[in-house]
């Protein structure tokens, strides 16, 4: 059987420059799909638009074979608009996490590949399904309805990314709730590259501590983080956090700035270029070692669940500009095998080691194994 060659009519990566989604037409199908940039794990989501050829009465597994795309059935779409879409009428709109996007033509919704495509077996939703198909949902109402709402969701929030003040607001809200409870910040670095989304890290010497200094991000919090809501039905309570990391100084705040503000700029970034979250007793690679460290720390275990005998400031509430709390998450460096036990052990179990030990949310280069 012939092979139709595809076409790709548009193509366009989200805000993040982590994903990109294209338009493909191959005279008899056209299709919508998603690839991320950075992660291989991640697969590439396809889903069905539309037909531009009648459809067959039933699948067409010889060209399936032969590497085309399938065409719905007869029974599974709307008939007969066959036409091809046109490039100068459709643009995208992406979901604030970029991990989805909504097509449309002019101003009507013409499909959603959503962040959950390609689990449960559903790919997305097209207005020209007609039923559960292969590759394709229907789209139901496009003005009303949940998918309707979170694509307009999405829609506020760009909007309002894109005024001109937005970042300010954002920054100095985060930073007037930390200058409250920790002093003035003592320096100011930009991590975002010049790219979006605007992000910052702030340093601060709270004068409770003698010979402490404390290093925030500022605005992680500022858009939800992709993946949440596959773990919480609320999900907007956890999709915003900060990391904080806090540690005693043993020679000078100058050394520590020669590697803590490296290491969260490495990672500040990464829920949205990998496409994963941070979230209570998550570990992660730590990607800058400990200059004074006598362990050997290789990871960053993130809670905001140690006091230990240390006056945590963080602990009440802020909102961020969607209403929802900031989560305020601190990096406790661990070793491997501290990790290793966690991974046997659970967060409960783990966190209250580290309260027994008397770890508290400031670190100590020169502390003793937990385990």
């Amino acid at each position: 059987m012939d092979f139709f060659e595809p076409k790709i009519l548009y193509q366009e990566a989200n805000p993040y420059e982590s994903m990109s989604a294209f338009l493909e037409a191959d005279g008899r199908t056209i299709y919508l799909y998603l690839q991320s940039h950075h992660n291989p794990e991640y697969p590439m989501k396809a889903l069905w638009v539309k037909n531009t050829q009648v459809a067959p009465l039933q699948l067409e597994k010889d060209k399936l074979r032969n590497g085309n795309a399938p065409m719905l059935c007869m029974d599974e779409v709307e008939q007969p608009d066959l036409n091809p879409l046109s490039v100068d009428e459709i643009h995208f709109l992406w979901t604030e996490e970029g991990d989805g996007v909504a097509l449309f033509q002019k101003e009507e919704l013409i499909a959603f590949l959503p962040p959950w495509s390609g689990m449960e077996n559903v790919h997305g939703y097209s207005k020209y399904c007609k039923k559960e198909a292969l590759t394709a949902s229907p789209l139901g109402d496009g003005q009303n309805g949940i998918l309707a709402e979170r694509i307009q969701k999405s829609r506020e929030f760009w909007k309002f990314r894109s005024q001109p003040n937005s970042w300010k607001s954002i920054q100095e809200r985060r930073l007037a709730y930390l200058e409250e409870r920790l002093g003035k910040h003592t320096k100011y670095w930009s991590a975002d590259g010049g790219k979006f989304p605007k992000l910052g890290i702030a340093q601060f010497q709270p004068s409770f501590y003698d010979n402490v200094v404390v290093y925030s991000t500022i605005g992680m919090s500022a858009q939800n983080m992709p993946g949440v809501e596959f773990y919480y039905k609320d999900y907007l309570a956890y999709s915003r956090i900060e990391l904080v990391f806090a540690l005693n100084i043993l020679d000078s705040v100058e050394a520590t700035e020669i590697w803590v503000p490296h290491l969260l700029g490495e990672i500040i970034k990464y829920p949205w270029m990998m496409h994963k979250w941070f979230g209570e007793a998550h570990i992660i690679s730590m990607p800058r070692k400990d200059r004074d460290g006598l362990l050997p720390f290789s990871y960053l275990f993130l809670t905001s669940s140690l006091d230990g005998t240390q006056t945590y400031p963080l602990r009440d509430t802020l909102n961020s500009e969607n209403g929802y709390p900031i989560r305020f998450l601190t990096c406790i460096p661990i070793t491997e095998e501290e990790m290793y036990y966690f991974k046997t052990v659970g967060s409960k179990k783990f966190i209250e080691i580290l309260k027994d030990k008397n770890q508290g949310w400031i670190h100590s280069s020169i502390r003793d194994p937990f385990v």
